[in-house]
């Protein structure tokens, strides 16, 4: 018997988040965010790299997966619930490591890692927005507090296994 993996539109549709961070992460899978990449494409004004790291071109992908500040966002936003899930540097797309990431839990601990990271990932898309539309520095401290408000809120509205992100 084979392993059964979710696809992107039951990760998404079917775990307990906010409507605005489904849609979100529905743009996000089909890299339909408006970043430096799709402005580009569409010969609108862009800065030539990431404005947070300066290194890479700006889309999502990078901002999700290979961006530096996002692997060790989500390293210290899952610690406290024992999943040590991070995007391997040959990894092309944050969907290939969430489809990567949901293998390795057990079934019953899936829907709680999917809310985990579809909360990492809008955390990182307000603070990256933070950071180019209002001019503030980004800082892992103000991302994961950002993460453990937003966890309490969720929780509050009926999220389950996010207590232990918002209590640490």
């Amino acid at each position: 018997m084979g392993i059964i993996q979710q696809n992107p539109p039951e990760r998404i549709w079917k775990t307990w988040v906010p409507g605005k961070c489904r849609f979100f992460m529905w743009l996000v899978v089909r890299e339909r965010c408006w970043m430096a990449d799709r402005l580009a494409q569409r010969g609108l004004p862009h800065p030539s790299c990431c404005p947070l790291c300066d290194q890479e071109e700006e889309n999502i992908n990078h901002l999700m997966s290979t961006f530096v500040f996002a692997q060790e966002f989500r390293f210290f936003l899952l610690r406290p619930v024992s999943y040590s899930l991070t995007p391997l540097s040959d990894e092309i797309s944050f969907d290939d490591w969430w489809d990567k990431a949901v293998l390795t839990v057990s079934e019953d601990a899936r829907k709680g890692l999917n809310s985990l990271i579809i909360l990492g990932a809008w955390t990182i898309w307000k603070h990256r927005n933070n950071c180019v539309f209002n001019g503030a520095t980004p800082r892992l401290s103000t991302a994961l507090n950002l993460a453990r408000e937003e966890a309490l809120l969720w929780s509050l509205a009926g999220a389950r296994g996010l207590s232990p992100i918002h209590s640490s």
